[in-house]
């Protein structure tokens, strides 16, 4: 199991039809928690893709974004929660040549049109009420 916040820098950037799968569970008193994808590590940092799962109003819901520059663009939500409170669950973020298509336990969940170059992401970013056991990342298949 990883720490939250966790934070981890992966070599080389993203690339088309690579796929990231982050799996754990959400505690059961979790208000929030957020996956970010990342150009660096440091505070600051332009966010890619901000997946963020909100328990803190009702209904809950997901809020995907992008903050470049300091500032956060226009949220795209979905009043829906994919991973209740105190279940396990597997994200997973695939890079497609022009959007994310994100995975809730295997299943379609939503997409996210690329607002920053995906080569300049070298870095996730895992924190709020969840406890992280594995993120895992598969390259393209090459013919």
């Amino acid at each position: 199991p990883q720490t939250v916040p966790f934070t981890g820098h992966f070599q080389g950037g993203l690339q088309n039809w690579k796929t990231i799968t982050i799996t754990g569970r959400v505690k059961h008193n979790a208000k929030r928690f957020h996956v970010n994808l990342q150009c660096g590590s440091r505070v600051g940092a332009d966010v890619a893709l901000h997946f963020n799962q909100r328990f803190d109003s009702h209904p809950a819901y997901v809020v995907l974004n992008t903050c470049r520059n300091s500032a956060w663009g226009a949220e795209k939500r979905k009043y829906e929660a994919p991973f209740p409170r105190c279940s396990i669950f597997m994200l997973t973020i695939m890079v497609s040549p022009d959007k994310y298509k994100l995975m809730a336990n295997g299943n379609h969940f939503m997409e996210f049109n690329h607002r920053i170059p995906f080569g300049q992401v070298d870095t996730i970013a895992v924190d709020g009420g969840v406890e992280l056991a594995s993120i895992s990342f598969q390259n393209p298949m090459v013919s």
